[in-house]
C-alpha cells in the first residue's frame, strides 16, 4: 500500500499480558524464574499468524494487530485470543506437572495466568529504528484497558476484555447478556464500554472436551487429499470453515447456517450443503482454530460420515490434509444402508478432488489479492 504511512487504517488490537509477574519476577529466583516466562511467551508468540502481526513484547506483554479486511471472519479474533489463552494455560500445565525443583519460581508457576484486551479502532503506520509500528489514540486505548477493574468486579483472573468497539465490528454485540457489559472511565479517553469472557472456562471446555479427528490409520472412505495452499493455517481454516468459502470450496450451491451461538460459529453450529436436489446437513463436532475442523455429516437413518480438515503449516504456507471416515450408523437399517452409502458419497467425492484442489487455490488467491499479508507465515511458525 503506497500510502500506508500517511492514511489512518482500521485495525483490531490484541495484548495478550502475564499477571503476576512483577511479583513473579521480584520474590522468586531470576534463573528459573526468567526460564519460566521464556516457556510461556514461547507458547504464546508463535500463535500469533497471519492475519495478525506482532506489534512487539514489553516485559510481561505481547501486542499484536490485524487491519482489517473483507477476508476475516466475524468471529476470527474472538477464537484467536481463546486459542492464545489454551496455549499459554496447556503451557503452564505441563511445567507445574513436569518440574520436580522446590524453589520459588517453579512452585510458584501456578501464580501466574493471562489476561486478553481486544479493541478496534484507528491507527497509523510509522517508522521507529526501521520497524513498523502502529500508533493513534486507540493503540493507546487498548493499552489502558489493561489497568481496569475487571478483577473487582467477576473475581477472574484468565479473562478476555472485548471492547464494544470490537464487538460491534464483529457483529458480536446480540453474543452477550445486557447485564455481562461494562464500563471504565479512562484518563483523556473517556468512557469505554466492554464484556468480559472467561478464559479459564474456555480452557476447561477445551481440556475436557472429548476430541473428534479422523486419524490417518481410521477406516477412510477415500484417500487423505493433500492440499498445499500459499496462507497461513488460521487463514486457511477461516477458509475452510466460513459457510460462503467453505460452500464455494465444495461447489454448493447454497450453504446455509443454523444453530449458530447468537452469531458465532462454533461446535454444534450446523451447514446445509446444498448440491443440487441432494442436500447435506454438516454438523461442526470439534475445532481448534488454525488447527483442526471436523464435522459429521448427519443422514437419514442414523447414518452418519465425520470428516476432518487438518492444517499444517509447511514453508511459506500450509498444508491442507482432508479426510473422510466411512459412513457408519448405529441402527439396522443404517448399517444394512450404510454401505450403499459409502458408494454414493465416495463415487460423488473421489472424481471432485481436482476441482476442490482447483477452487481452493482461487480462494486462496482472491484473498491474497485483497490482502497479501495473509501469505506472511513466520518461521518455525
Amino acid at each position: 500500500m503506497a500510502n500506508k504511512y500517511h492514511e489512518p487504517q482500521s485495525a483490531f488490537f490484541v495484548i495478550a499480558d502475564i499477571s503476576g509477574y512483577t511479583k513473579f519476577m521480584s520474590e522468586t529466583e531470576i534463573t528459573h524464574a526468567k526460564g519460566v516466562l521464556e516457556s510461556l511467551f514461547d507458547a504464546i508468540v508463535p500463535a500469533i499468524r497471519a492475519p495478525l502481526s506482532v506489534g512487539g513484547l514489553q516485559g510481561d506483554a505481547v501486542f499484536a494487530y490485524a487491519f482489517e479486511s473483507s477476508v476475516m471472519t466475524k468471529q476470527f479474533i474472538m477464537d484467536f485470543a481463546e486459542q492464545l489463552y489454551c496455549n499459554f494455560a496447556q503451557c503452564k500445565e505441563q511445567m507445574v506437572i513436569n518440574t520436580g525443583c522446590g524453589c520459588g519460581a517453579c512452585t510458584t508457576i501456578d501464580s501466574l495466568d493471562l489476561k486478553i484486551v481486544v479493541h478496534h479502532g484507528e491507527c497509523i503506520i510509522q517508522q521507529t529504528d526501521g520497524r513498523d509500528e502502529v500508533a493513534g489514540k486507540d493503540v493507546i486505548t487498548a493499552f489502558r484497558l489493561l489497568k481496569n477493574s475487571v478483577k473487582e468486579r467477576t473475581g477472574l483472573d484468565a479473562y478476555m476484555l472485548i471492547s464494544c468497539d470490537a464487538l460491534r465490528k464483529m457483529e458480536l454485540m446480540e453474543y452477550f447478556a445486557a447485564d455481562e457489559f461494562h464500563t471504565e472511565k479512562i484518563e483523556h479517553i473517556g468512557e469505554v464500554e466492554y464484556v468480559v469472557r472467561d478464559l479459564q472456562q474456555a480452557w476447561e471446555k477445551r481440556r475436557n472436551g472429548g476430541r473428534v479427528f479422523v486419524e490417518p490409520k481410521d477406516d477412510l472412505l477415500i484417500d487423505e487429499w493433500l492440499i498445499p495452499v500459499p496462507v497461513g493455517p488460521d487463514v486457511a481454516f477461516s477458509i475452510c470453515t466460513r459457510p460462503d468459502t467453505r460452500g464455494r470450496w465444495y461447489g454448493a450451491n447454497l450453504v446455509e447456517l443454523f444453530n449458530d451461538n447468537k452469531g458465532k460459529v462454533e461446535p454444534g453450529a450446523l451447514y446445509h450443503c446444498h448440491h443440487g436436489k441432494d442436500l447435506f446437513p454438516y454438523e461442526i463436532v470439534d475445532w481448534r482454530p488454525g488447527e483442526y475442523a471436523t464435522g459429521r455429516y448427519n443422514l437419514p437413518m442414523g447414518i452418519t460420515l465425520y470428516e476432518t480438515n487438518e492444517f499444517l503449516p509447511v514453508g511459506e504456507g500450509t498444508l491442507v490434509k482432508v479426510r473422510f471416515a466411512r459412513a457408519t450408523s448405529p441402527k439396522l437399517a443404517g448399517k444394512l444402508m450404510a454401505g450403499m452409502v459409502n458408494k454414493k458419497v465416495k463415487g460423488y467425492i473421489q472424481p471432485d478432488l481436482q476441482n476442490r484442489t482447483d477452487r481452493l487455490h482461487e480462494i486462496c488467491r482472491d484473498w491474497l489479492s485483497e490482502d497479501p499479508t495473509l501469505g506472511d507465515v513466520p518461521a518455525g511458525a
